[in-house]
């Protein structure tokens, strides 16, 4: 997804209490579609089709492991953090903040001393 975030669909992404329990139960462990169906109480099927959308909006991370024997199967995590939603005279002002891994944090600061 493009640095603007389309903040019409993740609200409504949101709204979805399916994308939601997947949400909540990946923020603190990375979890299988399997466990997620578990966990959630939901198909598999059901759980796939809400992981494909939170991938495509960036608010889940996909990570790929393989197997000693060959085998490979992935593990999601939330990548959302916060939602502030203030009403404003001229409209919403809407800020989508996602989780950043040390590595991701240590190169935006990089960056940031970089440009200054």
């Amino acid at each position: 997804m493009s640095e603007e975030r389309d903040i019409s669909g993740i609200l409504e992404i949101l709204d979805d209490d399916y994308a939601r329990a997947i949400l909540e139960a990946t923020r603190q462990k990375q979890m299988s579609a399997k466990e997620l169906s578990e966990v959630c109480d939901m198909s598999v099927s059901t759980v796939s089709r809400r992981v494909n959308t939170l991938l495509e909006y960036d608010l889940l991370i996909e990570r790929t492991h393989i197997d000693p024997d060959g085998h490979h199967y992935s593990e999601y995590e939330a990548q959302l953090d916060r939602v502030d939603v203030r009403l404003l005279e001229s409209g919403f002002d809407v800020r989508i903040e996602l989780r950043e891994d040390a590595a991701d944090r240590f190169t935006r600061i990089w960056d940031n001393m970089r440009n200054e």
